[in-house]
């Protein structure tokens, strides 16, 4: 039993630095570069199923990993309903609601953008749609950075927008691996396709001790559903402003 997420390629707003949400915005040039990418590293790969948010930058980034196989487009796997503040520039949404924001990034239950959603609501809708998909094998669900976030917060019992988990990049790849009780977090944001792996400043651990590590900075309980990283995998802890999980059990590029 797996759920491979990933989350799509770069579109034009990502490019644009704009809030985005449920607004159906393609693919930059970029971000068609991106999807072929990771099309080759997944695409050889076996799935039972295959679902994607029906918006557009994920339904493409499915189609260049399905190849001619079916893809189930499902709308409650769309991003978060972020009202008002849609197509706003991240730096204007910071200069005009900067309460919001902080009331966002503690995890409380506000109505971004005015008209969208709770993070309550968000992860509702969420953990829904993922539980349709339980017992159904190995199944790649291709969404959005806040559906995989959401996904994980809850798996770990987080809180909050933000920290202690960083931001899933575009095309990167998680997997969880078992179902219901059992399941636990296998990888975290592997972008190895695109040659990312660690940013200056990050502390890269090796191997199944990281485990521990990753437990103790982000105050996990013992018993975390985190399966330990292979010898030759690594995980990136950013430690400035507070401790953030940045990638987990994830080999090196080009080994």
């Amino acid at each position: 039993m797996q759920l491979v997420l990933v989350r799509h390629a770069q579109s034009v707003w990502n490019a644009e630095d704009r809030w985005q949400g449920q607004s159906d915005i393609p693919l930059s040039d970029a971000g068609r570069l991106e999807a072929e990418r990771v099309g080759a590293r997944l695409g050889g790969e076996a799935f039972d199923r295959i679902v994607a948010s029906d918006l557009s930058r994920a339904m493409d980034t499915a189609r260049a990993i399905a190849g001619t196989r079916p893809i189930e487009p499902r709308s409650g796997l769309r991003e978060m309903n972020l009202g008002t503040w849609c197509g706003l520039p991240h730096a204007e949404v910071a200069a005009r609601f900067p309460d919001e924001l902080r009331a966002l990034s503690r995890g409380e239950p506000m109505r971004i953008g005015g008209t969208g959603e709770t993070l309550v609501e968000f992860g509702a809708r969420v953990l829904a749609e993922l539980a349709e998909l339980e017992g159904k094998g190995r199944v790649l669900v291709v969404a959005h950075g806040g559906v995989i976030r959401a996904a994980l917060f809850a798996l770990l019992g987080l809180s909050g927008r933000h920290r202690p988990l960083a931001g899933a990049g575009n095309t990167s790849i998680t997997v969880l691996a078992g179902a219901g009780p059992d399941r636990t977090l296998r990888v975290y944001n592997d972008q190895r396709h695109l040659d990312l792996f660690a940013e200056e400043g990050a502390e890269v651990l090796s191997g199944p001790g990281a485990r521990a590590e990753v437990v103790a900075a982000l105050g996990l309980p013992p018993a975390a559903p985190l399966a330990a990283p292979a010898a030759s995998e690594h995980t990136v802890l950013l430690r400035a402003g507070g401790p953030q999980l940045r990638r987990y059990g994830v080999a090196r590029p080009h080994g």
